[in-house]
């Protein structure tokens, strides 16, 4: 039987925690209770380890039944990574760090962030345990169904990441912020703002900034359609799987060439033959995007369409 050793902070609610496949690559701190200390859990050696903490009071679909009997079941178990250090040696050191790098075992203060925990905001950590890769689960047949937006999404932003830049960027349905703090750490000298309608996930995104100590991304809750930034403040504007989840497509389009400076650009990606939503081609994305004053051009590859836009005047 497990005790209680501390309990979880991120911005997970129920709204949140129904994109978990995309909230896995979130933040969460531990916070321990009195009297324990990091070093009593972790080590240098270590750059990942099991937390048993309470489960999701969520059921995934039927096809993802290796999510929920993983964090829905008795209890949960998530497999996370330690991020940075503690005790002002480590934390903020960016994603890009060695895992376990800037702490040592005798450190006793500060926080203790982790990537990949599974829990709600506020769950009960029951046990922290060392973890070496063996590729456990998959021995014992665990699969993770990687969602096909994700998967795509895997596939093609690494390509078109060094396309995105600009003194001032703007990402349209940021989500977690997982993409938005690539942007970010791809462009230091930049100043880049991610919105999202759900404040659960700015809040989260903002938490994830923090942890991995990007300081040049600022997350803020507000809708597509009514974009809280004055006129021509973007050289560039981008969104990912974000236009088709739309009532209104020409309104979002209207505000986001509002807030693009004269010659900014807009890099959009669309999925081809998705389950929900409108299935534009390629072709059909070109019309729209110049019936709202757009010049662009469209490609089509691996599942999506990447819309390349140009605001002329």
């Amino acid at each position: 039987m497990f005790e209680e050793i501390g309990a979880v902070r991120n911005h997970a609610d129920p709204e949140s925690l129904q994109h978990l496949a995309l909230f896995k690559d979130s933040i969460s701190e531990i916070l321990l209770i009195e009297g324990l200390y990091p070093s009593d859990y972790f080590r240098a050696e270590y750059s990942h380890y099991i937390v048993v903490h309470t489960p999701l009071d969520i059921k995934d679909s039927e096809q993802n039944n290796e999510w929920s009997h993983r964090f829905s079941s008795r209890c949960g178990v998530s497999i996370v990574e330690r991020i940075g250090g503690w005790g002002g040696k480590g934390s903020g050191c960016g994603s890009r760090c060695g895992s376990g790098s800037g702490y040592e075992d005798g450190d006793r203060d500060g926080p203790i962030y982790v990537r990949g925990l599974m829990a709600a905001r506020g769950s009960k950590v029951y046990a922290i345990l060392p973890y070496t890769h063996i590729h456990l689960a998959a021995s014992k047949g665990a699969s993770f169904p990687e969602l096909r937006p994700v998967s795509t999404r895997n596939r093609i932003w690494p390509e078109i990441l060094p396309e995105i830049g600009g003194d001032k960027i703007l990402d349209v349905g940021c989500g977690f912020g997982r993409l938005t703090l690539d942007v970010a750490e791809n462009n230091p000298d930049s100043q880049v703002f991610g919105i999202d309608v759900y404040e659960s996930l700015t809040a989260q995104a903002r938490m994830n900034a923090e942890a991995l100590g990007i300081r040049n991304a600022d997350f803020r809750t507000a809708s597509v359609y009514a974009l809280p930034f004055e006129d021509g403040s973007f050289e560039m504007v981008y969104s990912f799987f974000m236009l088709h989840h739309l009532e209104d497509i020409p309104m979002g389009l209207s505000q986001i060439r509002r807030v693009l400076a004269s010659g900014g650009r807009y890099l959009a990606a669309e999925p081809l033959g998705h389950h929900h939503g409108p299935n534009y081609s390629g072709g059909d994305w070109l019309r729209i995007f110049e019936e709202a004053g757009f010049s662009a051009e469209v490609e089509e590859r691996e599942g999506a369409v990447i819309i390349r836009a140009r605001k002329d005047e």
